[in-house]
């Protein structure tokens, strides 16, 4: 029990980044924190962290423990819930990645929601928007906006997510509103550029498709950078309607070839395979499939 206590402060130094929010997280003196890391390294014989007087970084035994113990630790949380799961409310720390966008204006109200019917569980609600490695990061649930997650991990499909063309009536009083999607050749379109490139653009109207390779002055792997310069009145964009529903409603954006659609992109809620999920995430997992047609 000793050595799993020990393994359970060096993975807490190494997710907190430092001696002393380790020591913080865990409710303890620095002290006690740096004796239980040096006994490990102890009872291992090797040197698990790099030590200087800013900061600390893994040697090569210490990612190898990181990795082994992550998952231990993992285990051991997951039996322990499951032996209360039939008499105690779900609890524990849930970790979370989303995008920003969705995650502050979509996800955001949901999560507030779920944490008010669930009072014992904490969440970690990571927004970015670079895709985050689940084992590594310890995540226990990421939610990714895309046409085809991952192989090797397990997506459960929870909505649709419908786009629209936009840019500011001030854009479109000195260039025009595009009539048809060909008409984008001559206008100034910015696009998302980030782990895809969300280019040509693609339309169906009545059953046919229309693909335009549209060019522009700005590309950004930003959705709010893009939002912010259409507003500014750079050029023509496309965005997931619920990133732009504000600002159509208040005329700061005006939606153009409304005849025609774009390509639906899909919000899947990813798991790591193989896995007995903890009741946390489950319930978790439940709620937003629930939620989506709320």
């Amino acid at each position: 029990m000793e050595r799993l206590l020990n393994m359970a402060t060096f993975a807490q130094v190494v997710e907190s980044r430092g001696f002393s929010a380790a020591a913080e997280r865990l409710q303890v003196s620095r002290a006690v924190v740096s004796k239980r890391i040096a006994a490990l390294e102890r009872d291992l014989g090797v040197t698990l962290l790099h030590r200087t007087t800013r900061r600390q970084s893994l040697t090569e035994a210490g990612e190898a423990l990181y990795a082994h113990s992550r998952r231990v630790l993992d285990e051991v949380a997951t039996a322990e819930e499951r032996v209360h799961e039939l008499s105690s409310a779900p609890r524990g720390i849930l970790r979370v990645t989303a995008p920003h966008s969705y995650g502050s204006r979509i996800l955001g109200p949901r999560v507030a929601q779920f944490l008010l019917r669930y009072p014992h569980i904490r969440m970690e609600l990571q927004l970015n928007d670079e895709v985050t490695d689940l084992a590594a990061a310890s995540v226990d649930i990421a939610v990714r906006l895309t046409a085809q997650p991952a192989e090797g991990l397990v997506a459960r499909r929870l909505e649709e997510i419908p786009y629209v063309v936009c840019a500011a009536p001030a854009y479109l009083q000195r260039h025009g509103t595009p009539q048809k999607p060909e008409d984008l050749l001559a206008h100034n379109c910015i696009y998302y550029a980030g782990d895809q490139v969300h280019r040509p653009w693609r339309f169906t109207r009545k059953g046919h498709e229309t693909v335009v390779e549209i060019s522009g002055s700005l590309m950004a792997n930003s959705v709010a950078v893009l939002r912010d310069a259409a507003i500014a009145g750079l050029g023509v964009a496309t965005l997931s309607r619920y990133q732009v529903e504000q600002e159509l409603a208040a005329g700061t954006l005006c939606e153009v070839l409304q005849d025609y659609r774009l390509p639906l992109r899909s919000v899947f809620l990813v798991t790591l395979p193989d896995r007995l999920l903890p009741t946390k995430t489950r319930v978790f997992i439940d709620f937003l499939m629930q939620a989506r047609v709320a």
